[in-house]
């Protein structure tokens, strides 16, 4: 059973390049219906960062999850 964080993932290896929060979201929302709220992942894209990026430092995200970078306000990158 594939997870939010697994879902953020999946979207930006398929879209590419710098993506906001909706589009990513409309993404999950296609493959994978209406499972997680438009919050949930928000907050997991920010908790996704890494510390060293300026990542949450409070965030529950695995090490090896916080895969982002944050571009602009709302806009990250898979790195």
């Amino acid at each position: 059973m594939v997870t939010c964080v697994g879902a953020i993932i999946e979207a930006f290896k398929e879209l590419g390049g710098d993506r906001g929060i909706a589009e990513i979201e409309n993404w999950i929302l296609k493959r994978y219906g209406a499972r997680w709220k438009s919050s949930t992942i928000a907050t997991s894209m920010a908790d996704m960062v890494p510390l060293d990026a300026g990542g949450n430092p409070t965030s529950n995200i695995k090490s090896h999850l916080r895969v982002l970078r944050r571009v602009d306000k709302g806009i990250y990158i898979l790195a």
